[in-house]
């Protein structure tokens, strides 16, 4: 690996299954849908709202079951047919307008740079990413070097900056670390709009905690009782309860600037509550192993930074209502026009 850098109608959704009902599996013309399809019905001023179509469609919930244990799971690695998972849900928000250039940072581990760079090239973007020499390498490592038109690796926060400022130039759309900001947690809000019923409580990795923040944000729009359980798999500053709420309430008044029948967001009866994560972070734990081979039995693919940590906290506790959000996607790159078909700028 290099370690220094050389060079509208809307069609109408089907209806989520019901917990307990047996998995369904979207087809690949779902593609005719659109991620915020709920969403718009429920408030539909939003549709002036600018987002990139990156080819996310509503995702179904599974029922799946562990030694007599029910499971739903909100099955967001299908959220597109390219590179799914959670990432892409924030970067159809933070890629529009559709900016000339894009630069991003990330760990070692690289799953939103990869994201980024993947998405971008859709759009026929380049982008420059930094990573910040943290955690391990993963299996998108080598991936978001090849796709990247500048790549480095530095050794902190400080060294990324300086890099970041060396490369910017006008027209650079700069996306936080896993998209980290309130217009990054509106595709996970857009998204609690497509379940059907509201989980008691539901269990999603924390890390920049930008999906978290859109949980909360749109639990609260629509009145939930319900509580997030953050699983924290890196650092306690990234996933800072003060800022997970901070971030969502900040997403939900973003959308009120477009559409004023948004209402104000209320905690009402949304909690949030963080447990951490055995191990370091990108620490590949005995036990994490073991909770993706469990699961890779009942036909769920996991890794063992992330949903394996979480998954593993899910099943130690056992708590009756529990909704696993799935947020991981097995990576490929780009190799067909047909897979690039589907982008568009288009509006909300």
């Amino acid at each position: 690996m290099r370690t220094d850098a050389t060079q509208g109608s809307i069609s109408r959704a089907r209806s989520q299954p019901e917990f307990g009902r047996p998995p369904v599996r979207l087809p690949v013309d779902r593609l005719t849908l659109t991620a915020v399809e709920h969403l718009l019905r429920r408030f539909p001023g939003l549709e002036g709202f600018p987002r990139v179509d990156l080819g996310v469609r509503p995702t179904p919930t599974e029922e799946i079951e562990l030694d007599g244990f029910p499971i739903a799971v909100k099955r967001d690695d299908l959220s597109t047919p390219v590179y799914g998972g959670n990432k892409p849900r924030a970067l159809e928000f933070l890629l529009a307008p559709r900016p000339r250039r894009v630069m991003t940072f990330s760990s070692l581990l690289a799953y939103h740079a990869y994201a980024t760079a993947v998405h971008a090239a859709g759009l026929g973007l380049k982008t420059d990413v930094v990573l910040v020499r943290r955690g391990r390498e993963s299996e998108v490592t080598e991936l978001a070097e090849a796709l990247a038109a500048r790549f480095c690796v530095v050794p902190g926060v400080t060294a990324a900056l300086a890099r970041a400022l060396a490369w910017w130039r006008p027209g650079t759309r700069v996306v936080p670390p896993g998209g980290a900001c309130a217009r990054g947690a509106v595709g996970t809000l857009a998204a609690v709009f497509e379940l059907e019923q509201l989980p008691r409580r539901i269990y999603v990795p924390l890390g920049t905690g930008v999906t978290a923040s859109g949980l909360l944000a749109g639990l609260m729009l629509r009145e939930a009782v319900t509580e997030v359980v953050a699983v924290r798999v890196a650092d306690r500053v990234a996933g800072w309860r003060a800022l997970v709420w901070a971030r969502a309430f900040r997403a939900a008044a973003l959308l009120r600037r477009f559409d004023p029948q948004v209402p104000r967001a209320a905690v009402g009866g949304v909690s949030l509550r963080v447990v951490s994560a055995d191990g370091e972070y990108g620490q590949d734990t005995s036990s994490a192993r073991a909770t993706v081979e469990r699961l890779r039995a009942v036909g769920l693919t996991l890794e063992t930074t992330y949903t394996g940590k979480t998954m593993e906290v899910l099943l130690r506790e056992r708590m009756p209502g529990a909704l696993f959000w799935h947020t991981y996607s097995r990576p490929k790159a780009l190799r067909t026009a047909e897979e690039r078909g589907f982008w568009k700028v288009t509006p909300m």
